[in-house]
């Protein structure tokens, strides 16, 4: 019985203790999201990447150059001949529209989805957009870079390339994005 009573007292004696830790760590978590240093569209992503020597964003690319990641936590769309250095995961049709035009509704189509911003292209990005998507949960960084491509007769094709900022793996995430992205696409022309 007096065991019985001891173990009773140590594990209310424990909980207090255990609450408190827990209570601790995420105050602590909550004062470093405070502090850590935010930049538009990147939000606290940024300054984790900071801290831990991540890369931010891995820039605008070249899709004639481009090499994917080791990883299969990336995506791409290109036309037949362009990705040079790279095989993509599905080949991008040609549409009856402008080079400009596709390029404003392909913005249209991804500034429509949840947690997406467009991120800074200078002048020189020409036909290309931009845009960091944030996963639901985790708020894990996705960038995706888009360009358009005149082709015959004034009509265009487009790239996309997709990819994870974070982890090995994406679960498909990037892959979905890209298709989902398409599909919108073609159902509004």
């Amino acid at each position: 019985m007096n065991d019985l009573l001891r173990q009773s007292r140590t594990a209310s004696n424990r909980a207090p203790k255990t609450l408190f830790v827990i209570v601790g760590v995420v105050m602590l978590i909550a004062l470093a999201l405070l502090l850590l240093e935010r930049r538009p569209g990147y939000g606290v992503y940024y300054g984790i990447a900071k801290l831990t020597g991540s890369p931010v964003d891995v820039g605008p690319i070249k899709f004639e150059t481009l090499t994917r990641h080791a990883t299969p936590n990336d995506a791409l769309v290109c036309p037949l001949n362009l990705c040079r250095n790279t095989r993509p995961d599905s080949v991008a049709h040609t549409y009856d529209l402008s080079p400009d035009d596709l390029l404003a509704r392909l913005k249209a189509v991804a500034l429509a989805e949840p947690n997406v911003s467009e991120l800074y292209c200078a002048r020189e990005c020409g036909e290309i957009a931009r845009f960091v998507q944030y996963s639901r949960l985790m708020r894990f960084p996705d960038t995706v870079d888009i360009a358009v491509f005149p082709t015959d007769g004034g009509r265009a094709t487009l790239a996309i390339y997709s990819r994870s900022l974070i982890g090995r793996h994406d679960s498909g995430v990037n892959t979905a994005r890209a298709k989902r992205w398409l599909v919108t696409l073609e159902r509004g022309l």
